[in-house]
């Protein structure tokens, strides 16, 4: 696959400004002529103002890496939440944290564009991008203090502020977004798909509101959120408020898009497509089901290594997740005798296409072709790039991409598939959700890849899904098991799982203490210390031993002593297993939130008040 070398003036504005703060790029010598009272005033003024805010507040693809740190995958290091380590003085405020607010709140305060229509427009870009800011800062720390203004270094009063409650934050999220949809273009004139747009402003709407009604009911009564309800503004906000602007939200979008079902890399054999697994490694951003995503570019020098990082990080699934995807009828594996110790090869067979275009399954085609043949290359699986037998491939291209800075595949960071499940997630948590919500949301994304649909609001749970997401509540609790199911197989690896689950107020499964770590593969007893052909195809794959290794065909890389960092799950059977001795740590009234930086409690002179929980030394 070809790199894309197209010149765009976007990123290349982007890139021209990422060097200057705010302070230093209005203070440059007089020939210049920026400053407040000049400057502002013209949409190429204001169009290199905001693009600051593309580069400086949105993730790009290497922070996956940490995000996908759950209990649905692992790799070579675990995070900080999963080990215990955060700690008060292990996070820092820096002036580099808060300087994209101050530059946000100061394009509001000094937009002086003639053109009322384009002074709108940008004005929607800064409430797009604060609402974004301000939503990443409450997932992150619950209470956090609400400026909408620019701060002087004389204002004390602001300075020392102390923490406005998450609710009264996020009410002000909402209410950015609205003022954001209503300002921007339902397209911008170029680069469409790399601008915010109104379906992003609706489509963030329904990520945030959904996260805090959710966050707020599988955490009330507790000192995360002793009191669902409160008034901000004169309106009675609480769980079901959220929830409500959430499925709003994202029903201003359902129905209006589709999903793409491209199949031109030939990815798999007919008649099942690839185009699930073809989204996630094209150039260009397909611009039906992506709202929103990131550009990347050869020639300017715009590049990420998305790639890199799964090789080297060894990124795996774990069992956990593999047990998520249904079998090809729709009923879910457990079905399936003997599911619970199937090989690597039946793992993937009759299984969601979901799965072997996710995780590499037996005949695996790369995405390189051979140039001899005009076929893709098979590639066998490698514990060079996995831990446990379940290597993810979602977001592999081909391995041209593979360098620390070579990838240039676009990275979508708003589509549509989650607004759907936004939308069916909302419904269901309200207790609303109808066979209708779920004909134009879960089974829209089904239809994609072959599965059926579901045809009725589920009313029996299932068991399975119910271990998985023991604190799953509410009077359509089995729909609300299955919306979870599909959200999880849909947007695995896409940087949701951990905040899911602290939303749902399931952060201990986060650290898998109960099962010994991430689980894979299943070996059976009689295949340790044997060559094992995990795809069937008559060549030895892998080789697990104890003591002394005895003679193998399998490839060096593929020959796993147990002990070393390896364990089965029954000892001398079980399930591939990495990371099983850590000792994870979790504390359940504590490890929802970060803590606040300990030297911001300080310098405000314990203005700023702890997090449930974390000791910090402070005597306040």
């Amino acid at each position: 696959m070809p790199m894309k070398k197209i010149i765009i003036p976007f990123v290349l504005l982007a890139a021209s400004m990422a060097f200057s703060s705010c302070e230093d790029f209005l203070t440059k010598s007089p020939e210049t002529s920026l400053s407040p009272d000049t400057y502002f005033s013209s949409e190429r003024e204001l169009d290199l103002w905001a693009n600051k805010f593309y580069s400086d507040i949105l993730p790009d693809p290497g922070d996956l890496v940490e995000l996908n740190a759950d209990d649905n995958g692992s790799s070579s290091s675990l995070s900080a939440l999963q080990k215990g380590t955060r700690t008060p003085s292990s996070k820092s405020w820096s002036a580099d944290t808060w300087k994209p607010l101050r530059n946000i709140n100061y394009m509001l305060e000094n937009n002086k564009c003639s053109d009322a229509a384009v002074k709108a427009r940008f004005d929607g870009v800064c409430y797009f991008f604060r609402a974004w800011f301000y939503f990443e800062k409450v997932r992150q720390y619950g209470d956090i203090p609400w400026y909408d203004h620019v701060i002087g270094s004389g204002d004390t009063q602001d300075l020392n502020k102390p923490r406005d409650s998450r609710g009264y934050v996020m009410f002000k999220v909402l209410q950015d977004l609205d003022k954001a949809y209503e300002m921007l273009p339902a397209r911008w004139s170029s680069d469409a798909v790399y601008h915010v747009s109104k379906d992003a402003a609706l489509a963030l709407k329904s990520r945030a509101a959904l996260f805090e009604g959710t966050f707020r009911k599988y955490h009330a009564g507790t000192a995360f959120v002793p009191n669902d309800t409160e008034t901000v503004d004169g309106v009675v906000i609480s769980s079901d408020y959220f929830l409500r602007q959430a499925a709003d939200a994202a029903g201003k979008i359902v129905g209006t898009r589709k999903l793409y079902t491209g199949n031109t890399m030939k990815l798999a054999d007919a008649p099942t497509d690839a185009s699930y697994r073809e989204y996630f490694i094209l150039e260009d951003a397909e611009t039906d089901e992506t709202i929103f995503a990131r550009r990347y570019n050869v020639d300017l020098k715009v590049r990420h290594g998305l790639q890199f990082d799964f090789k080297n990080q060894h990124r795996s699934a774990s069992l956990r997740q593999v047990n998520h995807y249904l079998q090809a009828d729709g009923t879910p594996i457990q079905e399936r005798t003997g599911w619970q110790t199937l090989s690597y090869y039946d793992t993937f067979q009759n299984r969601d296409p979901r799965l072997a275009q996710t995780i590499q399954g037996p005949g695996y085609l790369m995405a390189d072709v051979d140039e001899t043949t005009k076929l893709h290359k098979t590639e066998q699986l490698s514990w060079e790039r996995t831990f446990n037998g379940f290597r993810i491939i979602k977001f592999i291209s081909d391995t041209n991409h593979e360098g620390a800075t070579t990838s240039t595949t676009d990275y979508p960071l708003l589509r549509y598939p989650e607004v759907l499940l936004n939308y069916a997630e909302a419904k269901a948590e309200l207790g609303e959700l109808t066979t209708e919500d779920l004909a134009k949301t879960v089974n829209v994304i089904r239809t994609r890849v072959g599965m059926p649909g579901i045809t009725a609001v589920p009313a029996t749970a299932d068991a399975l899904m119910e271990s998985y997401y023991p604190h799953a509540k509410g009077a359509q609790k089995a729909a609300i098991l299955e919306v979870r199911r599909e959200r999880a197989v849909e947007l695995f690896c896409e940087g949701f799982r951990q905040w899911d689950m602290l939303r749902w107020g399931e952060g201990a499964l986060l650290t898998p203490k109960a099962t010994g770590g991430f689980q894979g593969i299943y070996i059976a007893a009689d295949q340790v210390g044997t060559d094992i052909d995990l795809d069937q195809d008559g060549k030895a794959d892998l080789y697990v031993y104890t003591g002394a290794k005895g003679s193998t065909k399998a490839p060096s890389t593929n020959q796993i002593q147990l002990g070393s960092g390896f364990t089965l799950s029954n000892g001398t059977s079980g399930y591939l297993t990495y990371w099983a001795a850590e000792d994870y740590v979790w504390n359940e009234g504590r490890d929802y939130l970060w803590p606040i930086p300990a030297d911001q409690r300080t310098l405000t002179e314990y203005a700023l008040t702890q997090n449930p929980g974390w000791d910090d030394g402070l005597s306040q």
